[in-house]
């Protein structure tokens, strides 16, 4: 599971729409879910305008919610480098990718050509489900202004937070140094200083 946070981390970081799907994926933790109940997912979107009227979600939504972020996580995984070495056990779904890559063109979107630019909308009346959808078009509209690639999921195989990279040269790996980053190097120090010495070769 994901781990609990400083608290004084900020809830998301990313640029626009984006900072929708870093928030997304972090309701996640290790200690709790955000959108654990039909209820707590429909709070959720209200409370980022992504649904604007009153409306009820089906354990059938959340489900499928649920499905979308760890899809979404295992997506900006492939964002960064391979996960370091661990004994926990990795907080990504390894059949997540293939859930997601079924699941979403059954959350259908339209470009409107009304609109001045034109832009893509969800193409449901079900405002959950076009909630959902909106996301994905977020997703979309971060690759076309590149700033998808610096969405990422930490390295850390228990963490596996997302983050949005603001390094200049893109090669940020951990969501916290102090954290994930001092973590694996620990790891890597006892590794090596109880390994056996090589023998010495016979005279």
């Amino acid at each position: 599971m994901v781990e609990p946070r400083p608290d004084n981390d900020q809830a998301g970081t990313a640029p626009g729409q984006l900072r929708w799907i870093e928030e997304f994926i972090n309701t996640r933790r290790a200690d709790r879910d955000d959108i654990a109940s039909p209820e707590q997912l429909v709070a959720w979107l209200q409370e980022r305008n992504l649904v604007t009227a009153p409306a009820n979600a089906t354990p059938q939504h959340r489900d499928r919610a649920e499905q979308i972020r760890e899809g979404l996580r295992a997506l900006i995984a492939g964002n960064n480098a391979e996960p370091v070495d661990s004994p926990r056990p990795d907080g990504l779904n390894p059949t997540a990718g293939t859930i997601f890559a079924r699941l979403a063109p059954a959350l259908p979107m339209t470009l409107d050509v009304t609109a001045r630019p034109p832009q893509l909308i969800p193409a449901t009346g079900d405002p959950i489900d076009a909630a959902l959808t909106r996301l994905l078009i977020a997703v979309a509209e971060a690759v076309a202004t590149s700033t998808w690639q610096r969405l990422k999921a930490c390295r850390e195989p228990s963490c596996r937070w997302a983050y949005y990279d603001h390094s200049r040269n893109r090669r940020r790996t951990w969501c916290s140094m102090d954290l994930c980053g001092n973590r694996a190097k620990a790891r890597n120090h006892h590794r090596r200083s109880s390994a056996p010495e090589p023998a010495l070769p016979r005279s």
